[in-house]
């Protein structure tokens, strides 16, 4: 494929992705509809409630702190604030402030239902206990004794909730417990930048004994509420039995994970929320303070029949904090499926072990990723070198590729023949088919590229010049890397054969380095370090190819294309007639 053509494609493909992310709204006004599960204060017979008061919980590297009301989490705070902090506070994994959508929520009361424990679904709870490392809350009323014990497990991150609930009433009595983790983000808090995720973007996780779910705010439009895998509470509940559900960002996640007690479905809700009272339904993407969603995932045990003084007890795992691979791995098997590695997600895990083997060999994630990049780059060498030799060859039949093209100019079919006569002759691969190694090693790309953007090891890390490079995970200061990077792809540029017309040939000698420059002004300088040293080693093994081909074929090519000969006159200067459809003539 020519490089025209190809710029081509790629203005086109810009174009699309424009328009995909900023004309959605030229035609038409917004839509009215909304989900069914639009969720509003509850009523204020609930509001009646005891004086909140709070329990803390100090564990490895978190600080979790309790209410009474609802015997949830208000904070949990992360103590590495080498590592975990913005601003000089340390980063606070709690986002919502409506009690009824706090992380460790726990439910008992069952919609629809007469004879059962709880009347509401607010309670209030008494902190009968506290240590510092546990906290134990009790809920007593005229029907059930509920006792909520959390505590942390000695394990970075980790809290243990036990909950046993017993029946006072006279005659047998139904509770459906739920635990929930949540999480708000505002829509532009999700927005992404140019082809960089924010780090904010998060989704709900559903593991179950069949599948595992990852869903998005897409996944909960108003018209998704009517598919059959939704309840009639309206949760998306995925089939087979839970074994965690979670709500994740980029780099940190809260998991719910069941230990003991009857097995629970795994459910998955978000919800859309805005200010009701300032914008209407089909003006509420124009509230960009408010609007945006709560992601929610609960663990949602069936309903039991308690006789009268018995009890039922549950156990639950919840952990929250960073997706770092290796605690993640000490939690239990398959929480590393937390972290999101994409389509090519085999491939990625290879590429994200071998990185850390690297970092643990070198002691700098910005070299490590310069190293594995120099070494992924070496194992597709084979799969690059037939590309590249076609590149060589083809600036060494520039002079005859531009008399063909002369020659040929109104008619493309010949022209095309003869070019290929002329690459077949010296051994040249067709353009076209030298991409398909390129294409072959796209998936490789594809998982270094969503492992680099989506490793927590990165976080708050600086490579380098602090001053420049403070953070691998985010975009680097001054413009440096952009600057670099812009700078070595036109030098790329020009190391390439000139194909196509003078016009199309300054386009991609001006238009992909200055899309390359744009797209590290917000892409993190993790990846800028691996694009910088793939393109520094694109151009070493462009020239050290070209080098090595040059001196095995010294001299110039040695083809000649002209027309045949007359027969009839027998003098050869004399312009041949026109070649027949699907012909020509190329000699050397």
């Amino acid at each position: 494929m020519e490089r025209g053509k190809i710029a081509q494609w790629v203005l086109i493909g810009i174009a699309a992705i424009l328009f995909w992310q900023f004309g959605g709204n030229l035609f038409g006004g917004g839509d009215a509809d909304v989900q069914p599960n639009t969720f509003y204060d509850l009523p204020a017979a609930d509001a009646q409630r005891a004086p909140e008061e709070t329990c803390t919980i100090t564990g490895p590297r978190f600080e979790a702190e309790l209410s009474s009301h609802g015997a949830s989490l208000r904070h949990l705070r992360l103590t590495d604030q080498a590592k975990y902090s913005k601003n000089g506070q340390p980063i606070d994994l709690v986002t919502t402030s409506r009690e009824w959508r706090s992380p460790l929520r726990t439910n008992f009361h069952l919609p629809g239902v007469d004879k059962q424990q709880v009347a509401v679904d607010n309670l209030d709870w008494k902190i009968t206990a506290q240590d510092g490392k546990s906290c134990t809350f009790v809920h007593e009323g005229p029907s059930a004794k509920i006792t909520k014990i959390v505590r942390e497990t000695g394990k970075p991150f980790e809290l243990e909730m036990a909950v046993e609930v017993q029946n006072l009433a006279a005659e047998p009595l139904k509770h459906r417990l739920t635990v929930e983790q949540t999480s708000w983000r505002t829509s532009k808090e999700v927005e992404g930048s140019l082809g960089r995720i924010s780090e904010h973007m998060t989704d709900v996780l559903a593991v179950t004994t069949e599948k595992v779910d990852r869903l998005h705010a897409d996944a909960f439009e108003p018209k998704d509420f009517k598919d059959p895998e939704f309840t009639t509470e309206l949760w998306r509940r995925s089939p087979g039995a839970a074994k965690y559900v979670g709500v994740s960002s980029v780099y940190f996640t809260k998991t719910a994970i069941p230990v003991e007690g009857p097995t629970p479905f795994a459910e998955t809700q978000i919800e859309e929320d805005w200010d009701r009272a300032t914008f209407s339904a089909a003006n509420r993407k124009k509230d960009e303070k408010n609007h945006g969603h709560v992601y929610r995932a609960r663990l949602a045990y069936p309903e039991v029949e308690l006789a009268p003084q018995a009890t039922q007890t549950y156990k639950v795992l919840s952990y929250a904090g960073p997706k770092e691979r290796e605690v993640l791995a000490a939690v239990g098997p398959g929480i590393t499926e937390v972290i999101d590695l994409g389509t090519f997600s085999p491939i990625a895990k290879v590429l994200v072990g071998y990185l850390k083997f690297l970092y643990k060999a070198v002691g700098s994630w910005g070299f490590a990723i310069a190293l594995l990049t120099i070494t992924v780059r070496m194992l597709l060498f084979p799969l690059s070198i037939s590309q590249i030799k076609s590149s060589a060859a083809m600036r060494r039949l520039k002079p005859e590729m531009d008399e063909l093209n002369a020659r040929y100019k109104d008619d493309p079919a010949q022209r095309g023949l003869a070019l290929q006569e002329l690459w077949r002759k010296h051994g040249v691969t067709n353009p076209v088919l030298g991409c398909i190694p390129v294409l072959l090693q796209m998936p490789v790309w594809f998982a270094l590229y969503q492992a680099l953007q989506t490793a927590v090891e990165l976080y708050h890390v600086p490579f380098l010049s602090a001053r420049i490079i403070p953070d691998l995970s985010d975009k680097g200061e001054y413009f440096v890397i952009p600057a670099i990077l812009g700078a070595s792809s036109y030098f790329q540029q020009k190391l390439m054969p000139p194909q196509g017309d003078p016009m199309q040939q300054k386009m991609m000698q001006y238009v992909l380095p200055g899309i390359f420059v744009v797209m590290m002004l917000y892409l993190p300088a993790g990846l800028g370090v691996y694009m910088l040293t793939n393109t520094w080693l694109g151009i070493a093994q462009q020239v050290a190819v070209e080098r090595y081909l040059s001196r095995k074929t010294q001299g110039p090519a040695g083809i000649e294309v002209r027309e045949k000969p007359s027969k009839s006159s027998g003098d050869e200067t004399k312009s041949a007639p026109a070649l027949g459809k699907g012909k020509a003539r190329v000699r050397g």
